[in-house]
């Protein structure tokens, strides 16, 4: 390989090393407040994608206060994904708790829906 392809296959890796790095940074942590559930065990729907950020932070949330959800992979699924656009679904994660929608995950408006 010559030079200048190294050259440009570095500067190329250190972009993408930087643009990963910030797009983690930007994504705020989950808080350590009690949760409170208004009905027991909630109804959890989360249509999203594997490769989501804020799809991974909703798992992590829910996780974090071991609560149970169902989710539909609208890659994975043709009926997964009409199911998306009938909801009025325009990005992931779109929500569906205690029968309450919620389009993108808001950490505050999750407990407030719970």
């Amino acid at each position: 390989m010559n030079r200048r392809r190294l050259s440009l296959l570095f500067i190329f890796t250190a972009i993408s090393a930087l643009y990963f790095l910030a797009v983690l940074r930007s994504q705020p942590g989950l808080s350590d407040q009690p949760l409170v559930l208004h009905t027991t065990p909630p109804e959890i729907i989360m249509f999203g994608t594997q490769s989501c950020g804020y799809c991974r932070q909703a798992r992590q949330f829910f996780e974090k206060h071991h609560l149970p959800y169902t989710e539909r992979d609208i890659e994975a699924s043709d009926e997964h994904r009409k199911n998306f656009d009938l909801l009025g679904g325009r990005g992931t994660p779109l929500l569906i708790i205690n029968r309450q929608l919620l389009h993108g995950f808001d950490e505050q408006a999750v407990r407030k829906a719970l």
